[in-house]
């Protein structure tokens, strides 16, 4: 290679390399809370890790693109890059702003913000390098836009949802795309026919088409403002706020009935390992008040309500389904979530559910504790508007079936999932059931 093309080619690459390197940059700075908190859902046991195989699985699929790279035609429209990059992130600028609020009970199974952080590259690596270098690298964009963390959850999921489930889908993800560039012309290779198709990428260096280091760092200021209104956006809380110390754990894996109340049956739901892990379990007792009370029942029926025990080893996991997931809900409207404090430094979350399909109208509130330390559970109490003895109760159900309710808030709007005037009719008495559960498991002790 001659001297002044030499200069070039290497002047020309350190210049690349100093725009990704900005551009990173800008990346993790702008979503440093989500890069926390992925973080700390990954030592939570959420297995947050497997959302990390989608950009791995992209990078080597862009070395192998870049491996097999060709002639190409010097086309370059920069009007084209600056409408193109505008319109992505002002995209990545609204999922973190406005879509992501809407979710934020969905928070880790979604993980909008990941979605919103590569959508800040694409667009930046438009202004950075142009439309057609960037999109050469379609197959890489494809796989972050396809392996997005709440479809490779339900992959998981399908495929058993234990940790080998989730090692094989990491596996797939980070090797379909490297496998599916660079496997034909080994193939062709090891059968004698890709012997000129090694050649192409050889003798002279390739045009460069990207935009000029003039006009690239004449971008890095707006694509720098960007990023710190990223940085900006609030994050959902987490399930540490609102885990609460409980007593020793108990002989069986239910809650101690408060008195007043008596166990009518018991009903173990064996797919909660597969959501939850190995070693979780999920029970319900069905529960009838042994005494009657005019301020619940005007006819003086005796009230039944249904306690739910989710217990898992890792508190993570609870905030990759959260208690939404575990029901129905693809036609419910859901009031929003309010917050009682109970005795022994617990605080339960109550919501009220109307069901205009299957015409159930229930109540529920649900507290999230630890168990001797190395057990979390997630106690929740369930009542129903129909007061008599064999009243319809709503099932608890595998999440994949609420996936439709997240569609619906997406394309309808929070009106067709929300209860915005909710009729709170069994707070008094679920506040009372919950205040005395949790007094007998530490007087049982």
């Amino acid at each position: 290679m001659p001297a002044p093309v030499r200069r070039v080619v290497l002047g020309e690459g350190a210049d690349h390399v100093a725009r990704w390197a900005l551009l990173v940059v800008l990346a993790a700075a702008g979503f440093w809370q989500t890069w926390a908190r992925i973080a700390g859902e990954v030592m939570a046991g959420s297995g947050s890790e497997v959302v990390l195989a989608a950009p791995v699985g992209a990078v080597l699929t862009a070395v192998a693109l870049h491996l097999r790279r060709r002639p190409e035609l010097p086309i370059h429209d920069r009007q084209s890059d600056k409408i193109a990059g505008t319109i992505i992130l002002a995209i990545a600028l609204m999922i973190q702003w406005l879509v992501l609020p809407r979710y934020a009970d969905s928070y880790v199974l979604l993980h909008l913000d990941l979605v919103a952080a590569w959508l800040f590259l694409l667009g930046g690596s438009v202004f950075f390098f142009g439309t057609r270098r960037t999109f050469r690298y379609w197959p890489s964009w494809l796989l972050l836009t396809v392996a997005t963390p709440g479809a490779l959850r339900l992959f998981v999921f399908a495929l058993g949802g234990d940790r080998w489930a989730q090692v094989l889908v990491m596996v797939l993800v980070v090797s379909v795309g490297p496998l599916a560039i660079l496997g034909p012309p080994a193939l062709r290779r090891l059968r004698g026919a890709g012997s000129a198709n090694g050649q192409r990428s050889g003798g002279r260096p390739l045009p460069s088409l990207v935009v000029s280091p003039r006009e690239a760092w004449r971008s890095a200021p707006l694509v720098t403002v960007v990023a710190v209104l990223l940085a900006l956006a609030p994050l959902p809380a987490g399930i540490d706020e609102r885990l609460s110390p409980g007593p020793d754990a108990s002989s069986g894996s239910g809650q101690i009935l408060p008195p007043g109340w008596q166990e009518l049956e018991t009903i173990d739901y064996p797919w909660a390992e597969r959501m939850f892990g190995p070693s979780a379990t999920l029970e319900r007792q069905m529960i009838r008040a042994t005494r009657v009370r005019a301020d619940w029942d005007e006819l003086l029926r005796p009230r039944v309500a249904a306690v739910q025990t989710l217990t898992v080893k890792d508190p993570g996991v609870l905030e990759v389904f959260p208690l939404e997931m575990m029901f129905d809900l693809s036609s419910a409207r859901v009031s929003p979530p309010r917050e009682l404090p109970l005795n022994r430094g617990v605080t339960a979350r109550y919501r009220t559910v109307i069901d205009d399909e299957n015409l159930l109208t229930w109540s529920v509130m649900s507290f999230i504790w630890t168990r001797s330390g190395d057990r979390i559970q997630r106690v929740t109490l369930i009542t129903v508007d129909n007061h008599e003895f064999d009243a319809e109760f709503p099932p608890a159900v595998p999440g994949t079936r609420s996936f439709s309710r997240l569609l619906n808030l997406l394309l309808r709007g929070a009106g067709a999932v929300i209860d915005t005037d909710p009729q709170e009719k069994d707070l008094d008495m679920l506040t009372e059931l919950a205040t005395d559960l949790v007094e007998a498991q530490w007087t049982d002790e």
